[in-house]
């Protein structure tokens, strides 16, 4: 895969696209007399930070200079790429944990996690690796 540098939207996506799942799902949560009304955000969190990894997975245009392009920064967007692929699927797997422990107290007590805690770290922990991708691609 390739990207051809969204830079700005994506940067402005990062903060927006988390504000506003997590205003939609409290809405629906609040409509629909669901309980766990204090577990929209983290969910929210995590489902965007997935997109950001899966977005890891593609290939900087400006790497697909040939000879011009070192094997070290080849080799630095390659392990970016497959650290996104593996973050990626760690989110979908804490992902699906939250939204099932919003709608149970029994699962919750299986595996005890602080939502807001956890989903803010795998949040920023995409953030960092983007503007490392970002880097790599200078």
């Amino acid at each position: 895969m390739q990207s051809n540098g969204f830079d700005a939207t994506a940067r402005q996506l990062i903060v927006g696209l988390p504000l506003f799942m997590g205003t939609i799902e409290y809405i629906l949560r609040v409509a629909l007399k669901q309980p766990g009304k204090d577990d929209f955000f983290p969910i929210s969190l995590v489902a965007s930070s997935v997109s950001l990894n899966i977005a890891l997975a593609a290939l900087p245009g400006e790497l697909r200079g040939g000879f011009r392009t070192s094997a070290q920064r080849i080799g630095q967007a390659m392990f970016i790429a497959n650290l996104g692929i593996f973050a990626s699927l760690i989110g979908v797997l804490l992902w699906i944990y939250l939204l099932v422990a919003s709608f149970s107290e029994e699962v919750r007590g299986i595996l005890p996690l602080h939502p807001l805690q956890d989903s803010l770290v795998y949040y920023v922990f995409s953030i960092v690796a983007n503007e490392w991708k970002a880097r790599v691609a200078r």
